[in-house]
């Protein structure tokens, strides 16, 4: 082993426009990483089956821009508004880890030459068998079957789906006051970056598990397979005839349960009414303001696939619940 090396380069700009109304702020970045330190799988030699070593490369560039001002501004009226916006992206240009299937489907994403660190791949999903709905695959040999062994480390057939983290993010804030209110809206944004919907699918269900909304869309009838890809419930015989094959577990790893991770959500509101000094003299306060603020009240967009589930977080085997929202209304007495 040897030391990790980094090699970065940084241009930035700063300026300020129209009598200082409008700050301009743009930076970019150019990074190679080399020797990267994480522990790869050896062959067993020396009794260790798992050792540390410096096993890839890395180039990562990207760009942030955030340009803000004050674009009203009189006795009454002011307005004031930012927006920031950051692209960045990474690629591992050498690596010498030889990742399973099962390293690379899951929803955390794994890491393999040529593509960016974390990114999602899946098993290519081949349709449903006419007979009894279960889902096909391409599994890790090229053929179409029920049965793919996920700790296979044949990865030539897996579809990249895209990096786990965004490649997109920013925010617009605007902040409108008249006399002594003020309005204030803050919306966030991402893109880029793929989701793996949770494992809902099993072989076999009981009373105790929740159906996801997808199942009102499975099949049920011999060609149904022509108009979905929700594969079916299996009774008892045709489950019995698998002999142990896991189609339905695969399925959750499959092109089909992926969505994007773009979305828009309206992150906080909020509205405060500063009361005027004579108001507050007569009560007796120094001063007086009351404010609303509701936190995470709308998720404006999100890929349709999700079903509800949240595009900012997701855990291990899937997505979050979505955020929860919060709505406060508080008092401030000065005095």
């Amino acid at each position: 082993m040897t030391w990790e090396k980094l090699y970065t380069a940084n241009l930035g700009v700063d300026a300020t426009l129209f009598n200082k109304r409008v700050n301009v702020s743009i930076d970019v970045y150019n990074r190679n990483s080399f020797d990267l330190i994480t522990t790869i799988k050896t062959s067993g030699v020396g009794g260790e089956a798992f050792k540390a070593a410096n096993y890839a490369d890395m180039e990562s560039r990207g760009a942030e821009l955030l340009v803000g001002g004050l674009i009203v501004n009189n006795r009454n009226w002011k307005w004031r508004a930012n927006i920031t916006a950051g692209y960045n992206t990474n690629e591992i240009t050498n690596a010498k880890n030889i990742p399973l299937i099962w390293d690379l489907v899951q929803a955390e994403g794994g890491n393999k030459e040529g593509h960016p660190v974390r990114s999602l791949y899946s098993v290519k999903f081949a349709g449903l068998d006419h007979n009894n709905g279960a889902p096909t695959f391409i599994s890790e040999t090229g053929k179409v079957t029920t049965d793919v062994f996920l700790q296979d480390q044949n990865t030539e057939y897996l579809v990249y789906e895209g990096p786990v983290d965004p490649t997109l993010t920013g925010g617009l804030l605007n902040s409108v006051s008249y006399k002594d209110f003020t309005l204030s809206v803050f919306i966030t944004y991402q893109a880029g970056n793929k989701i793996r919907l949770y494992p809902a699918f099993k072989n076999g269900y009981s009373d105790l598990d929740a159906m996801p909304k997808e199942f009102y869309d499975r099949y049920i009838f011999p060609g149904d397979e022509k108009y979905t890809n929700v594969p079916s419930i299996m009774e008892a015989f045709t489950l019995n005839r698998l002999e142990g094959s896991t189609p339905y577990n695969t399925y959750n790893y499959s092109t089909e349960r992926v969505a994007k991770g773009d979305m828009v959500r309206l992150k906080n509101v909020s509205f405060t009414w500063a009361v005027p000094a004579r108001t507050t003299s007569r009560l007796g306060l120094n001063s007086l303001s009351l404010q609303a603020v509701a936190n995470n009240p709308w998720l404006i967009y999100s890929d349709k696939k999700l079903k509800g589930q949240d595009p900012e977080f997701f855990n291990t085997g899937g997505v979050a619940q979505p955020v929860q929202k919060q709505f406060t209304l508080s008092v401030r007495l000065g005095i």
